[in-house]
């Protein structure tokens, strides 16, 4: 849709704007008049201009020439692109920027000296002339200056928009194999923090040279007029350039630590939201709270450095009036008149240096620190190791992404072969990089060692293993992403993908199914069909043009998978290889796809299948048995039956009889329709996942929010009072110096005695000294204080926002985008810590000097107030006629930036599947479109703050025109140190209103951001984690772990008539009771769960052992269950604290819970043991290793309560037995309640619970009810085929015998354990 929006916009007005347009920003009119009839909308932005296209701007640095460098620099490449674009432009302003402040308070002094009292020297045609010089000198500078900035941040966007390409061609680039812990959460931060300053840093190039030129040429003209007292002023302010050289290093040093403290703390955030269902299950959010909190309080130390630097650097403002001081006082002591001409002119001048030299250069210099940092950490980003199969880097801006690219050392890939095949030879590769000792490389551990076979057209090669057995990585090798160490593979024919992890991307269904390919219809039917979705795009609301959301989050577990596959088997291709998409189905369904799918559909291709289910490989042409890295056994299926190391894989129809703990699934699922509780989107127009825009301007709650943050009114308060008394220090002592220039003047005329005439000076001199300190004291108290008062705030505001986050419910995450949430947490909070406090602070300063200014104008002349007046107005329709506009795109800017965020996130989430399907550059094409919707927000805003800073400095120089030539039209005396400080006064207005009004704007645009942050700081939260003290909770509870379920129902979301996944639950769990919970996919097994964790609105009534949950805190509740997810989801950090996060558990224990698990031996191998480095979601373990990881974290929890859901569903036989036989002894004096697929898993438990359709059907001993001949369970067990039918049968008797028939000879009450029930009641 977006896309769709992008293609009809108008182009953008200033391509076809005239010179005189585009000089005054005339073209922006309507937009303009867009913003103040009413709210802008995306829909109303232009098209980006074609000069900032992002594909064509990011092809303009040439990093692959750039490597060839000793040391890659990434500035050296911005220059050698774009220095001829800028650098001969900059040296030009400058110039005329210095002769302009060169000239400007020559002509001052030339007009005050008009009025002085030896000033009949003067006529009045050259007074005029002079005054003239003046209001000319400030035109000239507001007509050159804002167009010159305006192509500064058109250069500067390019620059960032090149970058930000380059930075994400190496995500799609970046080896799966390196260890690339944290790298989206890295790419991000350099997207959304490190390159939006570049544009700063270009507007302030020229100021590098041109503050040490104006010190050379300003020092020399106040030595022409005061002699060797300018030595002073100077020397005063040369004094604190090393102070400004010491600000800039340690501003690069905290800019640097605050960036990667930043960096880490939104790495974890992302991670918090992405397993945030499984922080709420085991309640620890306590302990993720604690640990974003340590990384925030070292980020806000730095940015706390950073800040109280910029604090320090706003005080030297005071510098030009101590240099103005000293000079006047040495001046007065070398016996010299002070005259107004004089004072006003090296007044000026210091003023003009004080801002070059102290604020601007340091400032520039700063910001090219800061970018020099940011150079370097793109450069550090940009050199992360490759995937091997993009063929080094001197492909690094091809176009192209052809089938074939991906030859390399060891791999040879023939897309376009006669004769189709796959060979091994002999094939090692390893997962750890590249590590040299010296000249020569480290060893590394080979993860597949010595692989050999081959697969020729049309055959079907099945490989199985137990966990870690090195399936995937054969897989992963093959299709490139490996460095092979040894041998070789050779491919010959196009490849198809589909991971053991169903990725989706956030689009539609058919999209992500037809993805890279042609729309086919025919075809796309057919795969529909044969992948077993053709009914399940029939529920769907929107049918196949429903979106998918983020990670597939309308979607069930199953319909994931099923998706996944269609997009590998829709792909024109030879040879298609699937790891494992089958493990997330039930049996019935993975026969269907296996006979459907890869044996009818695909019969005429390659298919290489890794697989758990061996039963399902009969048919396979050639079998890979994989053992610890090795291809132990390999032949057909019949031949490798009798082999003693093979039997414990195979399964089949035949041999369940002698195999009790065969992998026999349940239920069929292809006659129903397969729904997702509680998760269907109604995404009529996208509305539900789409990023609201907020309207009007920023209220004033906001701002009042903002401030009680700080949770001390009165603080408030005295910092702003600390404003006004500086500011009126500083204009007391600005009146009284023009007043001693006057006198000087006027009293030696008057001859009055020397001693008096002394003691007088002395007496102005102590009055100047007291006003200066007061002056410089107020000024530091203001600003630390301002600074600190912000710090505190913004610590709260991150606090608050992440606590309500992590409180929120499970539904806000289903709506709410990572992306999204990250941008809250990088963008808006980078915003809230440092550029938010900066424009809040210019915007207050330019109030009250901008009320000081005029009252001290109009106090030299009265009638000044009317064109003061006049201006004030204007300015007022100036900002009325901006803001509107203004803000509404600067939300549209922030909206605009968070998909590119969620894409770069989907990217890294789905890296080998893009790449194995030649989808790079289709994503690389997608993010120019994302980058380009943003630039044409960000073009507008910045044209749109460049033209209100034109027109508002126009009018100041109006008011310049009125108070310079008031003096000389309006027929009165005038004290010379009057007119001087009338026009220097309105003069500074100049430069402080257009930046003042512009801050103003930017602090509310910057409030947005406090808008956003406190939108999810108002997220409604979940109920209290504690109990009330009134519950009288046992602190052993839950002490036998029964489970009471009456009338309950399901909920995901508050509406006027919800949708009730459970409907009317009525039954009781038994102490130690093993529960099996199946049903078809949709029925409502899980939502179950939901209910017992309170992840949902629960109706009705749930008690464990006498207590209903629903009174109970959501920690003592969580914290007492135990649960082994389907998805095992892992922590990046340390192996222990994603075992104990509250670090309760001994040494001993953790390493009890691991030998229990068999992992004991594995942890031990790597480095650091428990302290071992566990990688993002933990892709450095198996899937199968992670799910033994959530089976250890349960027993180290050592609950009353175990809930298994599906956890078996990505392991091996040996790891489900495992599992199953943790369970029986482990957990034996546990209530165990497993959903599951798989029928063996619950044909043991005591009774099973079948659910259909969110209704209770059947609860009974397995065997009770399987003597139903109508019943659900019957029927389930019927359809899994006749050998293993006969088996399931076999096991519920013999658990009845033991479970049932040996109890009640042993004096138990029949009734617990033995009870069928059918329908909704026990």
């Amino acid at each position: 849709m977006n896309s769709t929006i992008n293609r009809n916009r108008k182009p953008n007005p200033r391509l076809q704007a005239n010179f005189f347009s585009k000089w005054f920003f005339i073209w922006t009119r309507e937009i303009l008049r867009l913003g103040v009839k009413g709210c802008v909308q995306p829909a109303d932005l232009y098209a980006h201009v074609p000069s900032l296209d992002s594909a064509q701007v990011s092809h303009s640095l040439h990093w692959e020439l750039e490597l060839q460098r000793k040391r890659p620099n990434l500035l050296h490449m911005v220059f050698k692109a774009y220095g001829s674009s800028f650098v001969p432009l900059c040296i030009v302003y400058s110039l005329l920027e210095i002769a302009i402040h060169a000239t400007q308070p020559l002509m001052l002094g030339g007009l005050v000296s008009y009025f002085s009292e030896s000033g009949n020297d003067v006529s009045k045609r050259s007074a005029y002339l002079y005054a003239m010089g003046v209001v000319l000198c400030s035109l000239i500078t507001s007509l050159c200056y804002h167009p010159f900035m305006f192509h500064m941040f058109t250069v500067a966007t390019r620059i960032r928009l090149a970058c930000a390409g380059l930075v994400y061609r190496k995500c799609l680039r970046v080896s799966v194999a390196a260890d690339n812990t944290g790298m989206s959460a890295y790419a991000i931060a350099i997207m959304s923090t490190d390159l939006p300053p570049f544009r700063e840093s270009f507007y302030f190039f020229h100021n590098l040279w041109s503050g040490p030129l104006e010190a050379v040429v300003f020092g020399y003209i106040i030595y022409k007029v005061i002699g060797w007292p300018a030595l002073v002023g100077m020397t005063t302010l040369i004094l604190f350039i090393p102070f400004q050289a010491w600000a800039a290093k340690a501003t690069a040093r905290f800019k640097r630590l605050s960036a990667e403290h930043g960096d880490e703390r939104v790495k974890l955030i992302g991670e918090i939201i992405s397993g945030m269902q499984l922080i709420k299950m085991y309640a620890w959010e306590k302990s993720f709270a604690k640990l974003i909190q340590r990384v925030r309080k070292k980020e806000m130390g730095a940015i706390r450095g950073s800040m109280y630097v910029y604090a320090a650097l706003q005080c030297t403002g005071m510098i030009s009036k101590l240099a103005l001081f000293l000079c006047l006082i040495t001046y007065v002591y070398t016996g010299d008149i002070v005259t107004a001409q004089k004072v006003f002119i090296v007044s000026s001048y210091l003023d003009h240096l004080s801002e070059s030299l102290l604020h601007l250069w340091p400032h520039a210099v700063n910001c090219w620190t800061e970018t020099f940092v940011v150079g370097h950490r793109v450069v550090d980003f940009l050199l992360q190791h490759e995937d091997p199969a993009d063929g080094g880097i001197d492909n690094f801006n091809d176009d192209d992404d052809e089938e074939d690219k991906g030859n390399f050392y060891g791999r040879v890939h023939n897309p376009h072969a006669l004769h189709k095949s796959v060979t091994l030879r002999k094939l090692s590769a390893s997962w750890d990089k590249v590590v040299l000792e010296g000249e020569k490389q480290k060893k590394r551990a080979q993860h597949i060692e010595d692989i050999s076979f081959h697969v020729g057209a049309q055959e079907f090669l099945g490989i199985v293993g137990n966990v870690g057995a090195g399936k995937s990585t054969l897989l992963h090798a093959m299709l490139g992403e490996l460095e092979i160490s040894s041998g070789s593979v050779e491919l010959n024919g196009v490849l198809s993908y589909a991971p053991q992890e169903p990725w989706l991307n956030c689009c539609t269904v058919r999209e992500n199914i037809v993805f890279m390919e042609r729309y086919d219809e025919q075809r796309y039917r057919r795969v529909l069909r044969v992948c077993q979705l053709e009914k399940d795009i029939k529920q769907l609301q929107q049918g196949d043009a429903t979106i998918v959301g983020e990670r597939g989050a309308s979607l069930s577990g199953g319909q994931k998978a099923r998706i996944s596959l269609a997009r590998a088997v829709y792909r024109q291709a030879d040879i298609y290889i699937f790891d494992d998409p089958l493990s997330a189905v039930d049996t019935q369904v993975a026969k269907l796809l296996l006979d459907r799918c890869l044996n009818e559909f695909l019969s005429d291709k390659i298919r290489i299948l890794v697989t758990h289910r061996v039963q399902l490989l009969k048919h396979a042409d050639h079998l890979v048995l994989m053992e610890g890295g090795n291809a132990t056994i390999q032949g057909g299926y019949e031949s490798l039956k009798e082999l003693i190391r093979f039997r414990m894989s195979v399964l089949n129809d035949n041999e369940v009889m002698r195999l009790r703990h065969g992998r026999s699934d349940s239920i069929y699922e292809a006659t129903e329709q397969e729904t997702t509780i509680g998760q269907s989107v109604d995404n009529s127009a996208e509305e539900e996942y789409r990023e609201q825009q907020l309207r009007g301007h920023v209220k004033f709650h906001t701002y009042r929010a903002y401030f009680a943050l700080l949770g001390l009114p009165l603080v408030v308060l005295l910092i702003f009072l600390f404003f006004l008394l500086a500011r009126g220090c500083e204009s007391a002592m600005d009146i009284f110096i023009s007043k001693w220039a006057t006198w000087e003047e006027t009293e030696p005329n008057q001859h009055e005695p020397m001693h008096e005439y002394t003691e007088i000076r002395m007496h102005m001199v102590t009055i100047y000294a007291i006003l200066m300190v007061s002056t410089l004291v107020l000024y530091i108290l203001r600003t630390f204080g301002f600074f600190m008062m912000c710090l505190r705030i913004s610590i709260r505001a991150h606090n608050y926002m992440f606590r309500a986050i992590i409180r929120a419910c499970m539904s806000f995450f289903t709506v709410a985008t990572s992306g999204r949430i990250l941008n809250r947490f990088s963008s808006d909070i980078l915003a809230i810590d440092i550029t938010l406090p900066q424009s809040i602070m210019d915007s207050i300063e330019f109030f009250v000097n901008a009320l000081a200014v005029m009252a001290v104008v109009a106090m030299a002349n009265t009638w000044l107030l009317v064109p003061a007046f006049i201006v004030i107005v204007l300015l007022y329709i100036c900002r009325r006629f901006y803001i509107g506009a203004s803000r509404s795109l600067r939300r549209i800017e922030t909206i605009t930036r968070s998909p590119i965020y969620t894409h770069t996130i989907a990217t890294f989430r789905g890296l080998t599947t893009i790449r194995s399907l030649n989808a790079t550059k289709r994503f690389e094409r997608d993010f120019h479109r994302l980058e380009n919707d943003n630039t044409s927000a960000l073009y507008l805003y910045s044209s749109l703050n460049r033209a209100f800073a034109f027109w508002t400095d126009l009018i100041c120089v109006f008011y310049i025109l009125a108070v310079t030539f008031s003096f000389l039209l309006i027929n009165r005396e005038y004290y010379s140190g009057d007119v001087g400080l009338a026009i220097t006064q309105s003069m500074t207005l100049v430069l402080m209103c257009q930046w003042g009004m512009r801050q103003t704007v930017e602090m509310e645009n910057n409030m947005t951001s406090v808008e956003r942050v406190l939108e999810y700081m108002n997220t409604p939260p979940e109920p209290s984690y504690e109990t009330p003290a009134s519950v009288n909770l046992p602190t052993q509870w839950p002490h036998a772990g029964q489970l009471h379920f009456q009338n309950l129902r399901l909920c995901y979301s508050q509406k006027e008539k919800p949708e009730y996944v459970l409907k009317g639950l009525n039954f009781t769990i038994h102490p130690m009771e093993k529960i099996g919970i199946v049903g078809r996919t949709g029925a409502g097994k899980s939502s179950i769960i939901q209910a017992i964790f309170r992840l949902a609105i629960n109706e009705g009534l749930i008690e464990i052992d006498g207590h209903d949950i629903a009174q109970l805190g959501l920690h003592d509740l969580r914290s007492r269950i135990s649960i082994i997810p389907q998805e095992p989801v892992l922590f990046s950090g340390t192996l222990r604290h994603n075992l104990d996060p509250f670090e309760q558990k001994t040494d001993a224990e953790l390493w009890d819970a691991l030998d229990a698990v068999k992992l004991k031996n594995n942890v031990g191998k790597l480095d650091g043991g428990l302290s071992c480095r566990v990688h993002d979601s933990g892709a450095n373990f198996s899937m199968g290793q992670r799910q033994l990881i959530c089976l250890a974290r349960a027993i180290l929890r050592n609950n009353r309560i175990l809930i298994m859901d599906e956890a078996t569903a990505n392991v091996d036989p040996e790891t489900d037995q495992l599992i199953q036989e943790a369970i029986h002894t482990k957990f034996e004096n546990c209530t165990v309640l497993t959903i599951a697929h798989r029928l063996h898993t619950v044909m043991d438990n005591d009774r099973v619970l079948v659910m259909d359709l969110g209704r209770m059907v059947e609860l009974g001993h397995p065997h009770d009810l399987l003597q139903q001949r109508n019943g659900y369970l019957y029927r389930f067990v019927e359809r899994t085929g006749a050998g293993t039918a006969k088996h399931l049968r076999f096991v519920a008797e013999q658990s009845y015998h033991k479970r049932v028939v040996q109890k009640r000879l042993a004096g138990e009450d029949p009734q617990i354990r033995g009870s069928v029930c059918k329908g909704t009641t026990l």
